[in-house]
């Protein structure tokens, strides 16, 4: 059982540096087709990418009765990136990045509302008190408060931790790279309208740096679908505040941008505060377990 759970670990690890990877591609790259077109050329580069397996198995992998929860999957992911990306431009890299240690917290909530997760009131008071922390602490990074930023940042965070809830439901049932096939193949269809009105495609080769990160977000998401296989979401949310030191580095190499002192206090504080919800959550499931 250790050994699933430090796999599991080492994929949501993976999940996390790749992710941050595919952040600061996006960051770099110029802002002349909006971030639903770089979603778009993401999804559609990802869907082709995964065609080659599609065919070798002769699509023996892709049957399935769940195509609403797909769809409902396409919709979240679009959702969490096409925001992210607004947060990033909007608040910067190191800012975002701390809205979104909130994930773990949202992902508990949603849990137990999903009736997935049996959960501590407290978690809700925690949630409010780290988004407190939060808004403190942008106020006093900035000279003028971004409230749009924290906005679209703060429904990128619900986004992903929705979306995550759902992958972790889903992955029992169905093939990694049938997920993640599925996902990119519907997120591709639902953009294509806005693409066609905005004429994204006769742009595709002026950004096929972008077409890169598409596989990147393929290797991403699979690594993510294998995380939640072999282990549970109690386990592996706690890795995500490793964002924050990830997206650190990255900004300093590309941008010589370090994290402030006080962002690096909220940090450490809402991290604290969540490996404290967490605890509480395995000690009341160990109670439960020896009641039973």
């Amino acid at each position: 059982m250790q050994n699933k759970f430090s796999i599991g670990i080492i994929f949501k690890l993976l999940n996390l540096l790749i992710f941050t990877i595919i952040s600061l591609g996006l960051l770099v790259r110029s802002k002349d087709i909006g971030p639903v077109g770089e979603f778009f050329i993401i999804c559609i580069s990802g869907t082709v990418f995964l065609l080659p397996w599609v065919v070798f198995t002769k699509a023996k992998y892709l049957k399935t009765k769940n195509y609403l929860g797909y769809m409902f999957r396409a919709l979240l992911s679009i959702a969490g990136m096409v925001t992210w990306i607004e947060a990033l431009k909007n608040l910067g890299s190191n800012e975002a990045t701390l809205i979104s240690y909130l994930i773990p917290l949202f992902t508990l909530a949603l849990a137990s509302f999903l009736k997935e997760e049996k959960i501590n009131k407290i978690v809700f008071l925690a949630i409010i008190l780290c988004i407190v922390i939060i808004f403190f602490t942008l106020r006093l990074e900035a000279l003028k408060f971004n409230f749009w930023g924290v906005l679209i940042a703060l429904c990128s965070a619900v986004s992903w931790a929705l979306y995550e809830v759902i992958c972790k439901k889903q992955s029992y049932s169905e093939h990694y790279l049938s997920q993640a096939f599925y996902t990119f193949l519907f997120a591709s269809l639902v953009m294509f309208p806005y693409v066609m009105k905005n004429e994204v495609l006769s742009k595709l080769i002026e950004h096929k740096e972008i077409a890169f990160l598409g596989i990147l977000r393929v290797i991403n998401v699979i690594c993510l679908f294998l995380a939640y296989k072999f282990a549970p979401i109690n386990i592996l949310a706690p890795f995500a505040y490793l964002r924050l030191v990830f997206m650190a580095i990255g900004s300093f190499l590309l941008f010589q941008v370090v994290p402030s002192f006080s962002m690096m206090v909220a940090s450490v504080l809402i991290t604290i505060i969540s490996i404290y919800i967490f605890r509480i959550q395995k000690l009341g499931k160990i109670r439960i377990e020896k009641t039973m």
